[in-house]
């Protein structure tokens, strides 16, 4: 990455996070079609904040020359190029395996998802075989937990209830088998955890408190927190926000969109407002700036008081 504008250029220090091949902080964010060209103009100016990109099910329908490009082009970046969990379902319904892998380690992927979004969940035997035949081919793994939908979703008592005894089971054994990491459904975090300011603050006692549960038992850092690109700005915003207020700038977060990464970026920095949280989405770095002589606290994220609750986290 060459100099940025702030410190190595300007010498305006800013919050830093580790750079490039990270361990934790992932960003993922989702290529829903769009053309090479376009993602390269992006790639350029902020490529140094995206960790994997993940290939839509979309992209079934255009031609393996314009993939190749892309793929080519994501790499000379150094991100991890992930596709789709659901065409690693689709391939799986129609009864292909290590062939499958294979051509998609030829086309150059490097990491697969193993989920099962659209279906009730195979059999976990089946999906710790699936896990190690992908580690086996040389693909790091990300696997998922959690449905769409609610019908079906064993991680759910009801659309808004977590089962956390058989989430923490899933993650476990999906780790266990070698996944590097798992994708928490967005879908689910939105109902359980809200996907509003104030749905969210209305749900610090249930939703979050039971996520908290699930992150102290398997560790935040082999986690992904996704959420969905299909949802207003508005929604990904606050739910961005509330996972960085929680864990820190360097959560991990998935299914980000392309074109938002300098958001999500300068959100994990605390230089971007988020509203509806009250002080603590004010600029919450530079806020701390202000309030401590130029150096910001060590827990900037969570100095300031959320609007008009009591945190329980802190208790």
């Amino acid at each position: 990455m060459s100099q940025t504008l702030s410190h190595e250029y300007l010498g305006v220090s800013m919050f830093e996070r580790s750079r490039k091949p990270r361990s934790r902080g992932l960003t993922m964010v989702i290529d829903s079609g769009e053309s090479w060209q376009f993602e390269e103009g992006i790639l350029d100016a902020w490529g140094a904040y995206i960790d994997v990109v993940k290939l839509t099910i979309r992209h079934l329908l255009q031609p393996v020359d314009v993939l190749r490009k892309k793929i080519d082009t994501l790499k000379k970046y150094e991100i991890e190029v992930q596709p789709g969990g659901i065409i690693v379902e689709v391939a799986r319904f129609q009864h292909q395996g290590e062939d499958f892998l294979r051509k998609l380690r030829d086309l150059g992927f490097t990491q697969i998802e193993i989920s099962a979004s659209t279906t009730e969940r195979r059999a976990m035997e089946e999906e710790e075989a699936f896990t190690r035949l992908a580690k086996k081919l040389g693909f790091k793994v990300f696997g998922e937990i959690g449905k769409k939908m609610f019908e079906g979703d064993a991680t759910r008592v009801d659309a808004e209830t977590l089962n956390v005894k058989e989430n923490i089971n899933q993650i476990r054994r999906l780790l266990d088998a070698g996944a590097d990491r798992v994708y928490v459904e967005g879908h689910v975090l939105r109902r359980v955890m809200g996907d509003s300011a104030s749905d969210i603050l209305k749900k610090q006692s249930t939703g979050t408190k039971q996520m908290l549960e699930i992150v102290n038992a398997v560790g935040l850092d082999k986690l992904v927190f996704e959420c969905s690109g299909m949802v207003p700005r508005k929604t990904r915003r606050a739910m961005h926000f509330w996972y960085i207020y929680l864990f820190g700038p360097d959560v991990n977060i998935g299914n980000a969109r392309i074109e938002e990464i300098s958001t999500i970026e300068s959100v994990r920095r605390g230089i971007y407002p988020v509203f509806g949280f009250g002080p603590a989405g004010d600029h919450p770095w530079i806020t701390s700036l202000a309030a401590h002589d130029g150096v910001a606290s060590e827990g900037w994220w969570k100095e300031f008081p959320l609007k008009d609750e009591i945190d329980p986290l802190s208790q």
